[in-house]
C-alpha cells in the first residue's frame, strides 16, 4: 500500500467500533484505486468475511455467497439461499453468535 495511511486508519477504526448491532460503512472512490485491496486487507487482518460479487445471475451469486459463507464458518456443506434476504439474515447471525466482525 502506498500513501493510504489515512484510509487504512479509518477502515481499522471502523472495524473496531464496539456495538451490539450491524453497522454499514460506505467506501467510495474512483475506479482502480485500491478500494477492494484495502477492504480485503482489513477483513483478513480482523478475521472477518468478505464476498466480492461478480457479474452473474442472481441464483449463481447466491450459490457462490452460500459457499463462501460456509467456508468462513467452517461448515462442511454450503448454505442454500433462495433470496438475498435469507442470505443477509444468515450473515447477520455471525454477530449474534460471536460478537461483531468485519
Amino acid at each position: 500500500m502506498f500513501d493510504r495511511d489515512f484510509e487504512w486508519a479509518e477502515l481499522t477504526r471502523f472495524a473496531a467500533l464496539p456495538g451490539p448491532r450491524a453497522t454499514l460503512g460506505v467506501v467510495s472512490g474512483r475506479r482502480r484505486q485500491g478500494k477492494t485491496f484495502l477492504l480485503d486487507a482489513v477483513t483478513r487482518a480482523s478475521g472477518g468475511f468478505m464476498f466480492t460479487a461478480t457479474e452473474t445471475t442472481e441464483a449463481d451469486a447466491l450459490r457462490q455467497f452460500g459457499e463462501a459463507l460456509a467456508r468462513h464458518r467452517d461448515q462442511p456443506t454450503p448454505f442454500r439461499f433462495a433470496h438475498w434476504d435469507e442470505a443477509v439474515t444468515e450473515l447477520m447471525r455471525i454477530a449474534d453468535r460471536g460478537g461483531p466482525t468485519v
